[in-house]
């Protein structure tokens, strides 16, 4: 039986539009077939900094994780946690990240870096003196946490700042040596570190990069052909999109194309051999003001990027900035990236987390297609059933599709209301129908495009 539903995104004009369709078949899948690892999901706390920033209890953080669907956090350890006297280094901050810890069930990934200002060459630690006091605080890090069996990460968007003083215009490229953000400054300190932790726990799993903001991949590619990786799992990498000039770019689809550019660029560098690549903050602010993105807006955003970065098998990992707001402030952004306010109330995102998570880690199988730029269709297989997830990223997409199937309704994400397959509309919110999984499918996609 074939089922029609059209599907138009409101309130935009599209002048001139071209029709075009295409066809999408999906087979049934043997148990071969079906070999799907769902990435590290995880999300940002503040547990360790000095700064409270609202995460005072432990037990309603972890709470609160466990509503998303996460199995990971990622926190900060910092140097300047870390009392140098004679008789040797003492911890001696971070008190509510180690009440955290041995309480958590979910697997932690801790930053280890930030300049220390306290010791010398700390600032940031790029002498043969400053790396020396790194290393202890390294050894003495890897001894608190190691029980925990953590991801180590090294430092913290080293090519965007030092981490103290007036905060330089950005770097664009590899840096030159006179600009402590340089790559070969962050290569010598990551070799060092890689090499600090396997001393002390062989085993560790560790990332180096923390890449923030990189045109062009500039720094990023130069740390990596200048060796960073050796002795590492993993590069990671920030994603943010909020401040793009068009809002059609402030979407899912933009960061997983910039992720994409990037190994693209990697395999050039090494061979062709792919990287792993674990994104350890990505998210959209609520905030009101420049860069402010709608509730709505975010919470699809997040469905979507969950579902389309499960799909890429090198990305390893990805990390939600943040649990929660850091200030009651509403216009700050940087306050507003939380999945919680402030107050701990939860924002509609908590609920499409959960939702993509869900339809993710259920998963025997995922495969997604873009028949058009901004038209995805996801299969994913789970057991005896299968699901179809249908959704678009841009506001100029206009598109129907028919799809001869068993199915008769499905329903939005974070939404019970039944949608009919007859009258439905195809739009941001991931559209999720289910059918037995020994089905085969076929989908034809109308779509008229904007012309470019």
């Amino acid at each position: 039986m074939a089922l029609a539903c059209a599907a138009s995104l409101l309130g935009v004009a599209v002048s001139a539009p071209r029709a075009e369709t295409r066809t999408e078949q999906f087979a049934p899948l043997s148990p071969e077939q079906r070999h799907f690892h769902a990435p590290i999901i995880g999300v940002n706390v503040y547990y360790g900094p000095g700064q409270i920033n609202g995460y005072i209890n432990p037990d309603l953080g972890i709470r609160q994780i466990d509503e998303l669907g996460a199995d990971s956090t990622r926190d900060y350890l910092i140097w300047q946690s870390f009392k140098f006297p004679p008789s040797g280094i003492v911890l001696a901050g971070a008190g509510r990240m180690m009440r955290f810890l041995p309480k958590s069930p979910f697997l932690p990934l801790i930053n280890l870096g930030h300049t220390n200002s306290f010791v010398p060459g700390g600032v940031p630690p790029i002498t043969d003196e400053g790396l020396t006091y790194f290393g202890q605080y390294l050894d003495k890090a890897v001894e608190l946490t190691r029980s925990y069996h953590p991801i180590y990460e090294i430092w913290n968007e080293w090519n965007m700042t030092i981490g103290t003083g007036i905060r330089q215009p950005p770097l664009v490229g590899a840096g030159t040596p006179d600009d402590p953000r340089a790559a070969v400054h962050y290569v010598r300190v990551a070799k060092f570190a890689v090499d600090r932790i396997r001393s002390q726990d062989p085993e560790a799993r560790i990332l180096v990069g923390a890449v923030g903001e990189d045109p062009g991949w500039q720094w990023a590619s130069a740390i990596v052909r200048d060796g960073a990786l050796k002795g590492a799992d993993g590069l990671s990498i920030h994603l943010y999109n909020q401040c793009m000039p068009r809002a059609t770019q402030r979407n899912a689809r933009e960061l997983i194309d910039r992720a994409r550019d990037l190994q693209s660029r990697l395999k050039a560098i090494r061979g062709g051999a792919e990287t792993p690549i674990y994104i350890t903050e990505y998210g959209w602010p609520t905030s009101k003001g420049q860069c402010s993105m709608p509730v709505d807006q975010t919470a699809d955003n997040f469905a979507q990027f969950i579902l389309q970065s499960a799909a890429i098998p090198w990305i390893k990992g990805i990390w939600i900035h943040s649990l929660k707001n850091i200030s009651p402030n509403p216009t700050d952004l940087e306050s507003n990236f939380g999945l919680f306010s402030y107050d701990d109330k939860p924002k509609d995102s908590v609920c499409f987390v959960r939702a993509a998570t869900d339809l993710i880690k259920s998963a025997d199988s995922i495969e997604i297609r873009q028949p058009f730029k901004d038209v995805f269709v996801a299969r994913m297989t789970a057991g005896a059933r299968q699901r179809l997830v249908l959704w678009t990223t841009n506001t100029e997409q206009q598109a129907r599709i028919s799809l001869a199937s068993s199915a008769s309704q499905g329903h939005r994400m974070c939404d019970k209301t039944p949608v009919s397959l007859q009258e439905a509309t195809l739009g941001p919110t991931p559209l999720i129908y289910e059918f037995d999984a020994a089905d085969p499918l076929s989908i034809e996609i109308d779509s008229d495009q904007p012309r470019l």
